[in-house]
């Protein structure tokens, strides 16, 4: 493989994990380290790159990978100790497994712009897109909404990426987000109003969404390092950054 950029080929690699397996080549590993010291490690599911959609154009991308997790969770407490993390994402459809190192922030309601000043330039915006098109899904439609005039702006708005993401979870994750229920029945979302707001039209379960939302953060990773094995054929290889800034691909000596 000649130098390439990490993210086209890891997003190829799971493209092609989903065709052969489904969703489940989503599921990865997030290890952290407890406030003693010792470590943590608990299955995730990638929900993509921070701005990008798969199906809807929003007009932001990123290297940034996302995944998320209630406030409540052991994992936002470790990563508030120590924000380094690794992901090991093991592909059983291609047999590789990907271990990426790199910084974890988390973006929950009083999370400020400032608080993420070191992700500014790790989005970057590539077009204006338009509220009204018919192919936007609704979480993006909101997204855009959230935005306004700030569209126009080069900093991504994190809280209107937050819940752009929580429009995307599936009703019956989105349930479990509450604290003052233990049903964890779905909760739908059944439109937006005019702000972008997500919307049920039962006064209770709107009440749940709210809540939920609450307690709902967006954990976002950038990459530092990346490290690649074929456990078929043993080859190993790494994706880093220079001294520059510019990402480098190496392969190392064949190794499981």
């Amino acid at each position: 493989m000649t130098s390439t950029s990490w993210k086209t080929f890891l997003s190829k690699q799971l493209k092609t994990n989903i065709e052969q397996q489904g969703l489940s080549s989503t599921y990865t590993s997030l290890a952290t380290v407890r406030a003693d010291g010792t470590p943590a490690n608990r299955t995730v599911v990638f929900r993509g790159f921070a701005g990008e959609d798969h199906h809807s154009e929003t007009g932001w991308q990123s290297e940034l990978l996302t995944m998320t997790s209630a406030k409540r969770s052991r994992k936002m407490a470790d990563i508030a100790h120590q924000p380094i993390v690794e992901v090991n994402w093991f592909m059983g459809g291609t047999q590789e497994q990907f271990r990426i190192h790199g910084k974890c922030y988390a973006v929950q309601s009083n999370t400020t712009a400032q608080d993420l000043k070191e992700l500014e330039g790790a989005v970057t915006k590539i077009n204006n897109v338009k509220n009204s098109s018919d192919n936007q899904n609704l979480a993006t439609r909101a997204f855009l909404t959230r935005l306004g005039d700030k569209n126009n702006n080069n900093t991504l708005d994190w809280q209107a990426e937050r819940l752009r993401q929580w429009y995307r979870m599936h009703d019956k994750l989105r349930g479990t987000f509450p604290s003052s229920t233990n049903d964890s029945e779905p909760l739908e979302i059944h439109d937006m109003d005019d702000q972008g707001w997500f919307v049920n039209h039962d006064k209770e379960k709107q009440r749940l969404l709210e809540e939920g939302y609450e307690n709902f953060a967006l954990l976002v990773i950038k990459v530092e390092c990346i490290d690649h094995v074929e456990l078929n054929s043993g080859a190993h290889s790494i994706f880093k950054q220079d001294e520059n800034g510019q990402w480098i691909y190496k392969k190392l000596t064949s190794s499981l």
